[in-house]
């Protein structure tokens, strides 16, 4: 049995500058990629989700605008890119406080894409990342790494993990799952 690796794709769509249209949009991401029929891990197909909307909403809160993203499959790889309009407004891992509402989008990018960037446009700028199709999913925490969590009905939640030798905000990437 010879194993043949689907055709390229690529599709496009529009969000507008409205914080609830995110939401769509992601799901559409997902829809897209589904019908392409590909031969993606749900974990991998949960993660898309995630960063795309992360990506996506980055795109119409720091610009107010609406935006195009594009989402493409090359045959080894998923790739997205929220095109906005505002070349200077670089994309920038932020630090935030435990009590902070955002400012992690860009670390989850960081820390869950095999490989993200910006790159220039004609009219702005381009946010992406890329997907493994064919990589395993990240792996899940262990027991010793989570807690119980009253205030979500006793359900786990991952705690800080850190390598041995490293504190918690290393310079390593640790893969960090819900449980």
């Amino acid at each position: 049995m010879t194993f043949r690796t689907p055709a390229p794709k690529s599709s496009s769509l529009r969000v507008p500058s409205d914080i609830g249209a995110v939401s769509s949009a992601r799901r559409r991401v997902v829809a897209i990629v589904r019908a392409w029929d590909l031969p993606l891990p749900e974990d991998t197909v949960e993660t898309l989700e995630l960063l795309a909307g992360e990506v996506i909403a980055n795109a119409v809160v720091h610009t107010g605008e609406d935006c195009r993203v594009t989402v493409s499959w090359d045959g080894t790889r998923v790739r997205l890119e929220a095109e906005d309009k505002e070349g200077d407004l670089l994309p920038q891992r932020a630090s935030a406080g435990l009590d902070e509402e955002s400012g992690r989008g860009m670390q989850l990018v960081a820390g869950l894409a095999q490989r993200w960037g910006s790159r220039p446009t004609t009219d702005g700028k381009a946010v992406w990342f890329e997907i493994d199709g064919c990589s395993p999913p990240p792996p899940r925490l262990p027991p010793a790494a989570c807690e119980i969590d009253p205030s979500f009905g006793g359900a786990q939640r991952p705690v800080a993990v850190a390598e041995p030798g490293r504190g918690a905000t290393g310079s390593s990437r640790t893969r960090v799952t819900a449980v």
